[in-house]
């Protein structure tokens, strides 16, 4: 109840600061972080290439706190060869939507141990978010076209409002960091998305201090400030961590299940309680870095093939 309050708090005042939010994009001598994240059942080593099978994000952070990002997801049945796909697979849809947020590290008497972001998302799901790209993709790469991008989910608008809490937990008794656990705490309202996530994510490696872990397209803010970047020095250049992940999801609401809201459109019958696990690695040199993670979520509508195994890849450079 106490941890609740706190969230409740932290995100409040996060909202009231929010108020006077400012240029995402770096201005001048003004620090900003741009990022590219990449999920793709590609790169799982079990590619199945379907359900939730891309998210594409761009994204801007500027000086310490305004943000945006651009992002694409798609998401296919199991079976793509099928031009109708049977009522019970999981529908065709595409999701492109732009994101604005605000977020803060909380100074607590010299602990800057907190992260709070509040954004919002506004977009469109159906034809108009390039779901048949994909196709493009394909053959670029030699690979079959998906057959059923005709049975997508129609155009609608799609808009979002999301909040979240993170907690660094030193876990290193002599004092060098080498070892840390990352609690968070997300919640998304809205047409797009609404849930409920806790998550865990535990990390060992050197000069932990210059992240606040990694981000999952779906389930964090864009948020990831360039004065997390500003330890970097000449005497430690370098930074690497590996890190074990876990999430918790209560679902009410998932676009990709349950369809359109002001349009009909097919759906399929959504699992309300999900679980994700994953492991990655993380490496920086200087202003750049770049990570990688697999992981597999359990089944998120009651007809669903088992486990979905998905995998990503972020790029970060600092300005």
């Amino acid at each position: 109840m106490r941890l609740g309050l706190n969230i409740l708090l932290c995100t409040t005042t996060v909202a009231v600061q929010a108020l006077e939010w400012g240029n995402p994009l770096p201005l001048g001598d003004q620090p900003g972080v741009f990022m590219i994240s990449d999920e793709n059942d590609k790169f799982s080593p079990i590619n199945k290439d379907r359900y939730y099978t891309q998210g594409l994000k761009f994204s801007f952070n500027a000086g310490e706190h305004a943000y945006a990002a651009i992002s694409q997801e798609l998401n296919t049945p199991s079976n793509t060869t099928l031009v109708n796909p049977p009522l019970t697979e999981l529908p065709y849809s595409a999701a492109l939507y732009a994101t604005y947020g605000y977020g803060t590290i909380l100074d607590r008497q010299g602990r800057k141990d907190c992260l709070v972001a509040i954004e919002v998302q506004v977009g469109l799901v159906g034809p108009d978010a390039g779901g048949a790209v994909q196709n493009l993709f394909h053959r670029f790469i030699g690979q079959p076209t998906a057959s059923g991008w005709v049975t997508q989910l129609p155009n609608e608008p799609l808009f979002n409002f999301n909040a979240e809490f993170r907690k660094k937990i030193d876990l290193d008794p002599t004092g060098a960091g080498y070892r840390d656990l990352i609690l968070r705490g997300v919640a998304e309202v809205g047409t797009m998305r609404t849930e409920l996530i806790t998550g865990a994510q535990f990390r060992w490696g050197v000069n932990l201090q210059n992240s606040w872990g990694h981000s999952y397209l779906r389930d964090n803010t864009s948020y990831a400030p360039a004065v997390a970047y500003q330890d970097i020095s000449p005497d430690r250049p370098f930074a690497f961590w590996a890190f074990v992940d876990s999430e918790l999801l209560v679902v009410m609401r998932n676009y990709a299940t349950d369809g359109d809201v002001f349009n009909e459109s097919r759906s399929v019958a959504r699992v309300p309680i999900i679980g994700q696990f994953a492991v990655g690695a993380s490496f920086q040199v200087y202003r750049c870095s770049i990570s990688y993670f697999t992981g597999f979520r359990t089944r998120e509508f009651e007809t669903q093939d088992g486990y979905h195994y998905f995998a990503g890849l972020e790029a970060t450079y600092r300005f």
